[in-house]
């Protein structure tokens, strides 16, 4: 995991509401409560991306374990919530399988259509040009809060956030890395905002999730890092 594990998830069942999934394209804490995850992680370079195409296979993650709820894809059906990708699709489109991984269920959570095409998607294109460019990043997103639930199955979070470190590819993480981190309300009208109108800082989301980010890092860059907003535009 690029930037730590932040919420100390386990890979043991009795640990059902942060429970420790990893891959080869992404990890993630998922909450069987919830019905969601916590947080995925990923990294995105410029070898992330090839020619395959989306593969809109949504299917359930037969890597839960026996017995737990399996989240299905007509679970979302007609709730006015999109299916949305914590890892996007579009990182992930080096090959089949890697684009495939997008579509597991454990990687969906209740996103209103407006943000989720909105300012959301704006911030995972932006990500995707500078990975372009030759920039390494590591990424982090999650959810918060409660607004109900698609069929008393799937928690709808209130807030989305995401936390991208970029840095030139080869090169280490300091002080003066440039870090971004937003946190958007899960609503309808807000498609045509920009990402930039939800920059926080990661010390702010910190308290909002009680997670505890870029513990990999020294303690003095850790500290710096939290306390910034990207000030590019």
């Amino acid at each position: 995991m690029p930037l730590g594990n932040p919420s100390n998830a386990v890979f043991n069942q009795s640990s059902p509401d942060n429970y420790l999934m990893t891959g080869e394209y992404f990890s993630l804490s998922y909450n069987r409560s919830k019905g969601i995850a916590n947080w995925v992680t990923w990294r995105l370079n410029k070898n992330s991306f090839g020619g395959s195409q989306r593969q809109n296979d949504f299917r359930p993650d037969n890597r839960l374990p026996d017995g737990w709820t399996q989240i299905m894809p007509s679970d979302y059906s007609g709730s006015g919530y999109d299916r949305g990708h914590l890892c996007p699709s579009a990182d992930r489109s080096s090959s089949e399988g890697a684009n495939s991984s997008t579509f597991l269920m454990t990687n969906m959570a209740p996103q209103k259509h407006d943000m989720n095409a909105g300012p959301w998607e704006k911030l995972e294109s932006y990500s995707r040009s500078m990975a372009r460019r030759n920039m390494t990043l590591y990424i982090v997103a999650g959810q918060y809060g409660e607004k109900g639930k698609l069929k008393n199955k799937v928690t709808i979070p209130t807030n989305f956030w995401k936390i991208v470190v970029a840095v030139p590819s080869g090169q280490n993480i300091t002080k003066d890395t440039r870090i971004i981190a937003v946190d958007m309300p899960n609503i309808d009208g807000i498609d045509k905002k920009n990402w930039r109108d939800y920059k926080t800082t990661v010390r702010q989301i910190e308290q909002k999730t009680g997670y505890n980010f870029l513990t990999v890092l020294p303690t003095e860059v850790q500290s710096v890092l939290e306390t910034k907003i990207d000030s590019r535009q």
